[in-house]
């Protein structure tokens, strides 16, 4: 559980997101008000991201040559030196001057994570079928994982640093974000959500590439499925909390 901020240290993953990385920078460091650092961990970009972060002195440079959305965040919070570790995407569609908000709500609650649902959002730029896509992914995870969320796929969270140490994790794209909602299912970790807002990137291409992430994310769901030790201890972490 964490009750108390030490330090934030926010992971940001990029790869040639130079017309966003500086107002995503510059926005955190205006309005982020816990003592805080800034990790861009980039692919290797080739449009100039990196140059621009070495010119901020608030921001630390991890260049990560491996392609892999996992494998970025997973470097990025192996660096990280905060108690409470904030993942978000560089690309400008999170609203990174929620963080506070998120930071707030793990407290109040004593939570293990804060996801930034983008569901009751009325003005979400989340195409169809990428909104059908993560409806039907997260209830495939709720049902099998005994949990109540709204946005598995929100790649806006907050996370106890001591959480995440103790959780194995592997996926090296996108399912990575999934497998550490099932990881922390298994431990009995506490997950919550507060409403945040999705908006439509300004520069540059999205990375997502649909129907391979989509397989990913459900092979990675039904393995776990497939690993009763899981699913017993999720069942059993379900029913103590319910009677609490």
């Amino acid at each position: 559980m964490t009750s108390k901020v030490e330090m934030v240290s926010v992971v940001i993953p990029t790869l040639n997101e130079a017309g966003n990385i500086l107002e995503a920078v510059t926005t955190i460091q205006k309005h982020l008000t816990y003592p805080k650092e800034i990790i861009i961990v980039d692919g290797d970009s080739t449009d100039g991201t990196k140059e621009i972060v070495k010119k901020l002195d608030c921001c630390k440079l991890i260049i990560e040559p491996r392609r892999g959305y996992g494998l970025a965040l997973m470097t990025g919070m192996k660096n990280a030196k905060g108690n409470i570790i904030i993942m978000v995407d560089g690309d400008g569609t999170y609203e990174f001057k929620h963080m506070n908000r998120l930071i707030e709500k793990m407290i109040e609650k004593d939570a293990d994570m804060v996801l930034a649902t983008r569901m009751y959002d009325p003005n979400k730029a989340m195409g169809i079928m990428n909104f059908i896509g993560n409806k039907v992914i997260t209830f495939v995870f709720d049902f099998v994982y005994s949990q109540f969320l709204s946005d598995t796929q929100s790649g806006f969270r907050a996370i106890s640093h001591e959480a995440i140490d103790n959780v194995k994790l592997k996926e090296g794209d996108m399912a990575f974000a999934t497998e550490m909602l099932i990881q922390f299912a298994r431990e009995g970790y506490s997950m919550i959500e507060v409403p945040s807002t999705y908006k439509a990137r300004k520069y540059g291409k999205p990375k997502l590439r649909r129907f391979k992430s989509g397989i990913e994310i459900f092979s990675t769901i039904f393995r776990g499925f497939l690993d009763a030790k899981t699913i017993r201890k999720c069942q059993e972490n379900w029913k103590k909390n319910r009677f609490k």
